[in-house]
């Protein structure tokens, strides 16, 4: 949309857009960013972008140049924390007092409180089952090139869900530890064992450090 807000649509094709795009969305070298890809029949790149989405007269006399006129992102997030920089965003833009400040300030909380949750869990859910020593090991095993994530991806499915049903959702923060879950069944583990660890692990570990994260919030 920005793009097609700042050139002529009757000169610009579908796969100068694409590039465009691509350029701007790929993080600038940064370890975020996402791997923009062109699917389908691309023939059609070679297609004015009026064919398909009209055009914008204030626009008509603008000249393409071949170069990523689009404003650089100021910065990139991880996908994974877009809902926490969007929740304090929202608390530092509320007016001091609000019930939007109060209201921002809780949903960053329960951010905050449900990453420290699902982390730690993992974490126990780890040691339980293999050992205080060799938990993070197993679940941090990286598997060499060309070898699957995991060798069952039903197993892979039902620990994530036996997980998720004492533990709650992993969220799309959560998603992050699925290279444990997949390790975990990778070493063996049966469902028995995977739904005691988890049950253990959520039973013993308190609602969440909402106080300490409370004081300290405004540091």
């Amino acid at each position: 949309m920005e793009d097609s807000g700042v050139h002529n649509l009757q000169t610009e094709t579908l796969r100068q857009q694409y590039e465009l795009v691509k350029r701007r969305t790929a993080g600038g070298g940064s370890s975020y960013g996402s791997h923009v890809m062109q699917y389908g029949d691309v023939g059609l790149s070679k297609d004015k972008l009026d064919l398909y989405m009209g055009t914008n007269p204030a626009n008509d006399n603008f000249t393409f140049v071949d170069a990523n006129s689009l404003t650089p992102p100021s910065g990139v997030t991880n996908q994974r924390d877009a809902d926490l920089v969007h929740f304090w965003d929202k608390y530092r833009k509320a007016p001091e007092g609000s019930t939007r400040k109060t209201e921002a300030q809780k949903q960053v909380l329960e951010a905050m409180s449900h990453r420290l949750h699902v982390d730690n869990s993992v974490k126990l859910v780890g040691k339980l089952l293999f050992g205080i020593s060799e938990g993070s090991e197993v679940l941090n095993k990286v598997r060499p090139a060309g070898q699957p994530l995991a060798d069952d991806w039903t197993c892979l499915k039902n620990m994530v869900r036996a997980f998720e049903r004492h533990c709650g959702s992993l969220s799309q923060y959560g998603i992050k530890h699925m290279r444990s879950f997949a390790n975990i069944c990778n070493a063996g583990i049966q469902m028995r064992q995977m739904e005691e660890a988890a049950s253990q692990a959520c039973t013993s570990i308190p609602p969440g450090p909402w106080s300490s994260l409370h004081r300290g919030f405004s540091a």
